[in-house]
Order: structure tokens, then C-alpha cells, then sequence
């Protein structure tokens, strides 16, 4: 769930997406298991959920569901027998389609079953890394890569702030945060300096929010999920953020539209609703006959910018009438 009111002025992308002739809810439905490598709470995973729900809904199909809970627990003992539980409720269930979201999800469940003719197939969504590290594309899977709009985002900031030359981009130790980094740096403007700062403990988090304004002009906020304590605890996202908007003095730029609504001042952002929509699309497809193989890999987004108020207020930055009315989604 959100933690602050939002204004969504955006398009529905459930009607753009689902544009194609679609088939009558009382036709033959189907078997699909959903694996989520994170838990139902977070905002990102809730959002895909949501939509897959919403889309599924209109056929009668049976779902199943397992939360692997990754971004709470790390262990990798842990994270194989999670994987492990959901390989057999695949094969108790015997589904037509998977459906896995994000990159756990992948590595330890779903890209056993690549190629695999005697498996179901694959649609995925939210991967960050190459899906060739998973043996995508294959004759049975296809999916939607996540792809932050980096280069988009800082234009975006830069109409705000024309002056911002130097971005500490902030983003925690995942291989899913790791795996942007190259796409971001190969795209980055020549006139940007971009520092890349791995940070594991929200200690370090802290110091460097408090620190940055004496170093850089910008901060780029990627993942911060996996941060901990000094107990070793993982502290929650939004208690992460809240911390982070109350005290970071610098314009900051989100690529999730939860990192926006939590404090980050703007971005081109990407949802979980769209990764969710998508991926259901391509499902309802396969079960209406296509081959997942045929059906081609897509990249998000579709670009949406959107804008925190509050922040903007914080500190004091004007954001033009004409860029609000571009905007896909306003904090109030």
C-alpha cells in the first residue's frame, strides 16, 4: 500500500496494453502459478500482483501464488528450499503458464524449466540482469526486462535544476541493483559525472545523505531494500526513504514510482502495475494458443514522469506549469 496520497493522471495501461482482441470471460480458462521474489507487502511486488490479479480475473482461471520473501530474507540456504517449495507445488499443481517476477524468482525457481519441453512455460517480468543468464529466451519463455530510464530521469531533473553536473547514485549490494549499473554508465551525458556508491548498512546511508550536499549536486536513488541495522536486521524501505526526505538537502531522482511517492523529488519511472500488466497479457496469450517463444521479450517503460509536491516545496524548486501537465503522477 502507499504511504502518501497520490494524484495518477496517467493513461490506463491496462486499455493500452490489452488492446488486442481479447476472449469472452466465460471462455476456457487455465492453470497459472505466480512466483513473486519478494514479499506481498512491498509496493513494487503488491503493484504486479494487483494487476496480474486484475487482468486474470477475467477469464476463469486458477491461480496459485508463492511470495519468496527475498527481499527480507537472504539467505541462500532459504532461498533454495523457497525455490525448491515452489518447484513442487508446480509439479502438484500443473500449471500451463509460470508467471515469475523479478530476478530471486528466476535464479532459483523458474529458469530450471528453460527449454524445458516437459515444463510449463515462462513468462517473467522484472528482471534486471541479461535474461541470458537464465537461458532466455527459449522455445517456452518470454517475458519483460526491466529497464531503469536513466538518462530520461536526469533530463527530467535537469529541467528542474539546469545546473546539476555531479549524481551520486545510491543503490544497495543485490545483483539486481549491480546488473544496471553498466546500461546507466554506457548512457550516461558527457557534461555528468555519476558516481556509483554501493551501500549495505543504513548506517552508511545515513552518513552519506548528510555528507553529499558538500560533494555532489544530485543524488539518484536506485535500490535500498536490502539495507541493514546494526543487528544485521533489514530496515524497511519506506522507514528508509522517510529518513532520507527529511533530511537529504539535495533534488534527488527515482526510477520506481514508490521510490517518487516515498520522498525521491522526480523521475521517469517504471511500475509494478505495468510489469504485471504485461506479463498477464502475455500469459492470457499462451493460453489462448502462442507459443511464448514467439512472443517477443519487451523492455519497459512507457516513460511516465512523475513529481513529488512535497519535495519540490521542501526545497523550493518551481516546477513548471508545463512539465506538471506532462506529468503522469503528482505526491500531493
Amino acid at each position: 500500500m502507499r504511504r502518501i496520497i497520490m494524484t495518477i493522471i496517467m493513461l490506463s495501461l491496462i486499455t493500452l496494453i490489452s488492446s488486442r482482441p481479447g476472449k469472452a470471460a466465460d471462455a476456457p480458462g487455465g492453470k497459472i502459478l505466480i512466483v513473486h521474489s519478494y514479499d506481498r507487502n512491498f509496493a513494487w511486488t503488491a503493484d504486479i500482483h494487483d494487476a496480474l490479479e486484475r487482468m486474470l480475473s477475467k477469464r476463469r482461471i486458477e491461480l496459485r501464488t508463492v511470495f519468496m520473501d527475498a527481499n527480507i530474507n537472504r539467505d541462500e540456504e532459504t532461498l533454495t528450499a523457497v525455490g525448491q517449495k515452489a518447484a513442487a507445488m508446480m509439479r502438484s499443481f500443473r500449471p500451463d503458464v509460470i508467471i515469475a517476477s523479478d530476478d530471486d524468482a528466476q535464479q532459483y525457481f523458474a529458469a530450471r524449466f528453460a527449454g524445458d519441453s516437459s515444463a510449463p512455460a515462462v513468462v517473467f517480468c522484472g528482471v534486471n540482469q541479461d535474461p541470458a543468464r537464465y537461458g532466455y529466451p527459449a522455445f517456452n519463455v518470454t517475458g519483460v526486462v526491466e529497464k531503469l530510464a536513466w538518462s530520461e530521469s536526469l533530463k527530467l531533473l535537469r529541467r528542474l535544476c539546469p545546473d546539476v553536473r555531479r549524481v551520486a547514485v545510491l543503490l544497495d549490494s543485490r545483483s539486481s541493483s549491480l546488473a544496471a549499473i553498466g546500461a546507466m554508465r554506457a548512457s550516461t551525458p558527457a557534461d555528468i559525472e555519476a558516481e556509483w556508491i554501493i551501500v549495505d548498512t543504513y548506517e552508511k546511508w545515513r552518513k552519506l545523505i548528510d555528507s553529499s550536499g558538500s560533494t555532489h549536486d544530485a543524488l539518484a536513488i536506485m535500490n535500498y531494500h536490502s539495507l541493514t541495522d546494526a543487528e544485521g536486521r533489514i530496515v524497511p524501505g519506506p522507514e528508509i526513504m522517510r529518513w532520507t526526505r527529511e533530511h537529504a538537502s539535495l533534488p534527488s531522482v527515482g526510477f520506481f514510482d514508490y521510490t517518487v511517492a516515498d520522498g525521491a523529488l522526480c523521475g521517469v519511472i517504471q511500475t509494478g502495475f505495468e510489469h504485471g500488466t504485461l506479463a498477464a497479457g502475455m500469459a492470457l496469450r499462451i493460453l489462448d494458443g502462442e507459443r511464448a517463444g514467439n512472443i517477443p521479450i519487451v523492455s519497459t517503460t512507457q516513460g511516465l514522469a512523475m513529481f513529488n509536491l512535497n519535495m519540490a516545496r521542501k526545497l523550493r524548486i518551481d516546477i513548471p506549469e508545463d512539465l506538471l501537465q506532462e506529468a503522469a503522477a503528482l505526491v500531493e
